[in-house]
């Protein structure tokens, strides 16, 4: 008798723990996901920023087209 409610708090426990487990991975999953969507973004701004100095050379005061 005390061998099969040991197996059963057994099954009981491995199956909350997996359950565990599989809640932290899919917590962090989402967590990487979105440093990735948000260093990305940076990433845009520091590639892409329309106030950095542009290629062509100027003339003081001329301005661009």
């Amino acid at each position: 008798m005390i061998t099969m409610i040991d197996e059963i708090f057994d099954r009981q426990y491995q199956s909350g723990r997996a359950q565990l487990n599989a809640g932290i991975d899919h917590l962090f999953g989402s967590i990487g996901r979105e440093l990735g969507k948000s260093m990305a973004a940076v990433h845009r701004f520091e590639w892409n920023a329309p106030w950095a100095n542009s290629k062509k050379s100027t003339k003081k005061g001329a301005r661009l087209a």
